[in-house]
């Protein structure tokens, strides 16, 4: 792979994360360094994983794993984002949503 492609989406990547990071400023948000996804601590907004992913489908829209089974540090309270293949126009917005489903501020 040429290395004008991998920086480029490297780029891409961290375009998204950024956008991501923006649209849930002020939640407990894990900050990725690298990788293509983001967790959110449920358990400190009072959900697990699992119910805060039936509410962002249910009523955002927005599609997020729980991360039960996944280990004790971050399993079953939090929840994981994916941006790898979503474009910044989609996440724009998504922040919202995402705290009126959770009803947080």
């Amino acid at each position: 792979m040429p290395a004008d492609d991998v920086s480029n989406a490297v780029a891409a990547w961290e375009g998204r994360r950024d956008a991501l990071l923006g649209e849930l400023a002020g939640l407990p948000v894990v900050k990725p360094a690298g990788g293509w996804s983001m967790l959110l601590h449920t358990a400190a907004l009072g959900f697990s994983g699992a119910e805060a992913s039936q509410r962002l489908f249910a009523s955002a829209g927005a599609a997020a794993t729980p991360m039960e089974g996944w280990g004790e540090r971050h399993g079953a309270g939090w929840l994981r984002f994916v941006f790898a293949n979503e474009p910044v126009e989609r996440i724009r917005g998504c922040g919202g949503r995402i705290r009126a489903a959770l009803g947080v501020e």
